[in-house]
């Protein structure tokens, strides 16, 4: 898909918005969003990245991050879902149950600004 079949920047600003809007819950908005980009923008991809006990010992962050499959650039990060872990006799570490969800992106321009920079002209 060309960087002409995207959405206009004023209407993808408004989605983007809406999804960030599109309820009280965090993991709801952050995934609205991730699918939303995903759906409109091939070239690129809101993904999940795992990072277990980086943070904090016992936990494992679902990171929320935009890259773009053209050049391999990321954002900072945007988000993240907390799930709790626990370490089995042998030592290894599972994941348990879902904890919570952290929003780090106030104001989509920064997805739309990263989407530009990383478009082939």
């Amino acid at each position: 898909m060309t960087h002409d079949t995207h959405p206009e920047p004023p209407a993808a600003y408004e989605a983007m918005s809406a999804c960030l809007a599109s309820s009280s819950d965090v993991y709801v908005q952050l995934n609205a969003l991730r699918d939303w980009v995903n759906a409109h923008y091939p070239d690129f991809e809101l993904y999940l990245e795992d990072v277990w006990n980086e943070r904090t010992e016992g936990e494992t962050h679902f990171e929320y991050i935009l890259r773009s499959r053209q050049t391999l650039n990321e954002t900072e990060l945007l988000g993240y879902d907390i799930y709790k872990n626990h370490r089995d006799a042998k030592g290894v570490w599972h994941l348990d149950e879902y904890v919570s969800s952290v929003r780090l992106i106030q104001d989509p321009q920064i997805l739309l600004d990263f989407i530009a920079a990383n478009t082939p002209r």
